[in-house]
């Protein structure tokens, strides 16, 4: 309930003055009970427009200016007749009544009103939680929310580096000064709250609230204080103790959704070594056994074998080197994939990483049939090393297992960037297709080397995906990567 103020007062005798004037004016002519009625709207008005206060000493100021103008002797106080006394009872036991409904009713009036606007706040604040993916963006949320609650500045101030930080304010101009920077780092370091200092005391202008989210410390967020003779002072009180709950809530979701992430990453680097172990047995051993073999039988038969099969083992252990060359190489960029290595993401031309993929794969095999179709692409963030190694692999995939024309080509669907590798050839299996639609790295058993399991991977390291379309005829693989909203080097 808000104290009433002195404005209140001198608009609520303005207008008993006024009626009381205007009833004496015309007493000759107007009723009795015409003026009580006069007087009794007076009460009403000044209740609905100032409260209950000044709606009962406005039934006390009718009745004064009532016996003024009404009751005999006229412009005095003296009451001379018992009925008057009656009828002046009377008369201020509706006008109280007026003051005390009117008051009461328009006390719930602005209650209603403080209450849906303090919905109105949680709401929104509610919206912008749901769609915050970081900390800052969440304190920025919940100091909109306090300085609409506390009509008054918000901020929130952030450890770093051993100091507070201010991260956000409303309004955005507005700087704690000293003393609320010492009442905030007060907060922070002991973890409860720092009120602000009672109005006309020397101290800090806010209050502070230090948040935290799954134990680790998080940001410290002050409103300034609301005066307590506000009527709303309960509701919106209320409302900025929901938004301080949702906050630490919403920062305990954030920390949360970072260790699932951390654990998922673990996670897949596990099924990344387990992959690159199952495949060691197999794709190491055939190119050894061919160099070995071939060393061996040049070293004992060399003085037997003609020229061009001594040329033929040559040549098998230069193509077997070439292929164990290719192979170490994958495999260091699969260990650096499931080590979780530091990429470094820049802007680069998604064109010519795949040009200098498909001009590599030419000098590798000469022999194959490759065409491209890569118009100009819009820059992406990316590294140009990993994304030219990963269409590589596609064409050396398509190179093995489909004889025919190979088809690399680029384009832009929607925010999307695609850079395909299509063939002719019988297509992958079915238990492929499934891997590649999964989140999964764990390899599967009808999953020729490693050339697609890396591809995968560096697509899911620089954001993207690696998916296969439906295609009519031939396999068609396309690494899917996003552009971003403003690009630019």
């Amino acid at each position: 309930m808000n104290a009433p103020s002195l404005g209140g007062f001198l608009g609520a005798a303005c207008l008993i003055v006024i009626v009381t004037l205007a009833a004496g004016a015309a007493r000759h002519a107007l009723p009795e009970a015409v003026a009580i009625l006069l007087f009794l709207t007076a009460v009403l008005v000044n209740a609905a427009l100032f409260g209950l206060w000044i709606g009962i000493a406005s039934a006390f100021g009718a009745l004064i200016g009532f016996n003024l103008m009404f009751v005999e002797p006229h412009f005095t106080l003296h009451i001379s007749q018992p009925r008057d006394l009656i009828t002046l009872a009377v008369f201020l036991l509706v006008a109280g009544m007026t003051g005390v409904i009117s008051g009461r009713l328009r006390e719930q009036v602005d209650a209603a009103h403080a209450r849906a606007a303090a919905l109105e706040v949680l709401s929104q604040f509610s919206s912008e939680l749901a769609q915050a993916r970081t900390s800052s963006e969440v304190a920025a949320g919940a100091v909109r929310g306090l300085h609409a609650l506390a009509r008054g500045p918000a901020v929130a101030l952030a450890p770093h580096e051993g100091k507070l930080r201010l991260i956000a304010a409303e309004p955005r101009q507005f700087l704690p000064e000293a003393r609320e920077l010492e009442a905030a780092d007060i907060a922070f370091r002991r973890g409860r709250p720092e009120f602000a200092s009672a109005q006309g005391w020397h101290g800090s202008r806010l209050t502070f609230y230090p948040v935290s989210g799954n134990g680790a410390p998080g940001p410290v967020l002050g409103h300034a204080r609301i005066p307590s003779d506000r009527r709303d002072h309960g509701w919106r009180g209320r409302a900025i103790d929901v938004i301080l709950r949702q906050t630490g809530l919403t920062m305990q979701r954030l920390a949360l959704a970072d260790e699932a992430e951390a654990e998922r990453r673990r996670a897949t680097a596990e099924e990344l070594r387990a992959a690159l172990l199952a495949s060691l047995s197999h794709d190491l051993r055939t190119p050894l056994a061919t160099i070995l073999g071939s060393v061996t039988t040049l070293r004992e038969l060399r003085e037997t074998l003609p020229p061009a099969a001594q040329s033929d083992l040559l040549s098998a252990i230069e193509e077997e080197a070439e292929r164990l060359a290719r192979y170490v190489e994958k495999l260091l960029q699969l260990t650096r994939l499931q080590a979780g290595a530091q990429i470094n993401m820049a802007w680069v031309d998604a064109g010519d990483a795949a040009q200098a993929a498909v001009t590599r794969a030419r000098r590798s095999w000469p022999q194959a049939r490759i065409e491209t179709a890569i118009p100009p692409l819009p820059m992406i963030r990316a590294e140009m090393g990993l994304l030219e190694q990963a269409v590589f692999n596609l064409i050396e995939n398509a190179v093995k297992y489909a004889p025919g024309t190979i088809r690399v080509s680029g384009a832009v669907q929607g925010r999307t960037l695609v850079l395909a590798v299509a063939d002719r050839g019988p297509g992958l299996p079915g238990a492929v297709v499934e891997w590649l639609a999964s989140d999964t790295m764990t390899r599967v058993k009808e999953l020729p080397g490693l050339g697609l399991q890396i591809s995968k991977g560096i697509a899911l390291a620089l954001g993207g995906r690696l998916a296969q379309p439906p295609s009519a005829a031939g396999t068609r693989l396309e690494i899917r990567l996003p552009v971003a909203e403003e690009p630019g080097a």
